[in-house]
C-alpha cells in the first residue's frame, strides 16, 4: 500500500462508523466501488486520502496505470444520476489532491488516470454500479 507522508486518511476508514444516512449511503457506496474495482482487475492501494485541498476516495492500479477513483452515489435520478453530480468544482478538488499525491511518492507511474464509479442506488435495493475509466484528465481543471 501506498501512503504518501502528509497524507491524512479521514479520521472514520471505510470501515469506520458513519454519523448519518448520508455518510452511511457514502461509505456502503464506496465498499461496493472497492470490490467491484477488484473485481475488474484493480488493486486498492488507500481509501479516504485527505489533503488541504481536497479527498480521494480511493486510489487504485490497473495495471501499469495509477487510478485516483471518485466514487458519486444517489438514491434518485431527479437530478441526472451519480455521473452528473460531479462539478467543474469536484473536478479542481480532485486533481488538486492527485497532484499532492504525486508530488509524494517515491516514483512516478507511467500512467495516471481519473476514474469515476457511479453508483445508483434503486427502490428495489438492488445498485447500478457504473466505472467511467479517464472521466477527465489533469487538464480539466
Amino acid at each position: 500500500m501506498v501512503q504518501p507522508s502528509g497524507a491524512r486518511t479521514s479520521r472514520a476508514p471505510i470501515t469506520g462508523k458513519p454519523r448519518n444516512a448520508r455518510q452511511q449511503l457514502g461509505r456502503r457506496s464506496e465498499q461496493l466501488a472497492a470490490r467491484h474495482l477488484v473485481s475488474q482487475g484493480y488493486t486498492i492501494l488507500d481509501t479516504n486520502v485527505r489533503f488541504p485541498v481536497g479527498e480521494i476516495d480511493l486510489i487504485a492500479q490497473d495495471g501499469q496505470t495509477l487510478c485516483f477513483v471518485e466514487v458519486r452515489s444517489t438514491t434518485t435520478d431527479q437530478f441526472g444520476g451519480a455521473l452528473a453530480s460531479i462539478t467543474d468544482r469536484k473536478r479542481r478538488h480532485l486533481i488538486g489532491a492527485a497532484q499532492w499525491y504525486l508530488q509524494r511518492i517515491k516514483r512516478m507511474p507511467p500512467e495516471i488516470r481519473f476514474d469515476v464509479v457511479a453508483i445508483d442506488w434503486r427502490a428495489d435495493g438492488e445498485p447500478s454500479v457504473e466505472v467511467v475509466q479517464g472521466a477527465f484528465t489533469g487538464d480539466d481543471a
